[in-house]
């Protein structure tokens, strides 16, 4: 099945980040890409009409960490693009970076929670949970506090890993990104790779008809029910992840010089 997928041109590769192309860490800050995955990108952004890294993270330090050039960078779920050596958000996030300082006021009591953080993204924010102790016990509390936030009710709350993020409703995500990567750059095959629920909107993208694509699914032990049937593949953490960019880079020949 595979095989026949890299046949179609134009071809793109699309993969999240954390969990996919680097290991979970307790600290988002800490997160790294091993330098084959990296090289990797490097070649398959040379052979292949796009690739693309969508991310949760600010597109900026999505940019730093990854660190491949014409790579196209889409950060915050969506709502920042870094493309073509340029930066685009979504149109009228500043309203929503303003209410996100009000809803870190309102929510300050969670602050008092050991191990508990607050990730201000602008337009967004997210409330990491990974560091306490009772993680599901602190979840409910983020999600009652959520509920008693008057500003917070207006976001979209998605839940991650050990996260719960709010991001402003106005119908983009992972999913859109792919869509518009697709129409963009006129895919007609494509594979998009994630780990986690952020992911399914990215996998239904994929795997919508408007190409010929392939949903692919990073397992781990906080892999969460139901991703199964959202996706065509399996891959066993970060390293089979490294294997599979490897072997894609060797499946797509190199450019030929010009006159040959």
């Amino acid at each position: 099945m595979v095989e026949r997928l890299l046949a179609l041109s134009p071809f793109g590769l699309i993969t999240d980040f954390d969990g996919t192309i680097s290991e979970i860490v307790d600290s988002p800050r800490g997160a790294t890409i091993s330098p084959a995955i990296r090289s990797y990108l490097s070649i398959l952004s040379k052979r292949l009409d796009v690739v693309a890294c969508v991310s949760g993270r600010q597109v900026e330090e999505l940019r730093r960490m990854v660190g491949v050039s014409g790579v196209v960078y889409i950060g915050n779920h969506g709502l920042e693009w870094w493309e073509a050596e340029c930066f685009r958000p979504v149109d009228g996030l500043s309203q929503y970076t303003e209410k996100v300082k009000v809803i870190e006021g309102e929510l300050e009591s969670l602050l008092a929670i050991e191990g508990i953080f607050f990730e201000n993204k602008g337009p967004s924010l997210s409330i990491h949970y990974r560091l306490c102790l009772d993680r599901e016990g602190v979840r409910g509390e983020v999600l009652k506090a959520i509920d008693g936030s008057t500003e917070a009710r207006g976001f979209q709350i998605m839940e991650g890993r050990m996260v719960v993020e709010l991001r402003p409703p106005i119908g983009v995500n992972k999913g859109s990104a792919v869509l518009e990567l697709v129409d963009g750059y006129r895919l007609q095959g494509g594979i998009y790779i994630g780990d986690d629920i952020t992911d399914v909107d990215a996998f239904r993208a994929i795997r919508s008809g408007s190409l010929d694509g392939l949903a692919v699914s990073v397992i781990a032990a906080e892999t969460p029910r139901g991703l199964g049937e959202e996706v065509d593949l399996y891959l066993n953490g970060v390293a089979d992840v490294e294997s599979f960019l490897g072997w894609l880079a060797h499946a797509f020949p190199a450019p030929q010089p010009e006159g040959r």
